[in-house]
């Protein structure tokens, strides 16, 4: 799989772009945004889900070793891989994707 490069042209500037153009980065330290791992999904019927008690294994359809999808705010933004740290889950990226619809 060959990884995309992004090229940038530089666009000339108007005169309010310019005044912004100044602003440091920080002023967004304060933004939040919701992350979200999909570990997977599956189908089930409902009289699957009522016989359903604490132990039962629900399979769901990615194997191990596969990269989970991140989402950003609800748009998928990279793959990801699980990682146990103080037990505690975290994520490692190993893939970021380039905006949907490109």
């Amino acid at each position: 799989m060959s990884e995309k490069v992004w090229e940038y042209k530089e666009l000339p500037a108007s005169e309010e772009q310019e005044s912004h153009k100044e602003l440091p980065l920080d002023y967004l330290d304060d933004v939040e945004l919701e992350f979200e791992v999909i570990l997977g999904e599956t189908t089930c019927t409902v009289r699957d889900i009522l016989t359903l008690s604490p132990g039962a294994i629900v399979e769901l359809n990615r194997s191990t070793g596969e990269a989970l999808d991140l989402y950003m705010n609800g748009a998928k933004f990279a793959k990801c891989e699980v990682l146990v740290m103080d037990e505690k889950f975290g994520v490692r990226i190993t893939e970021v994707l380039p905006p949907e619809g490109e």
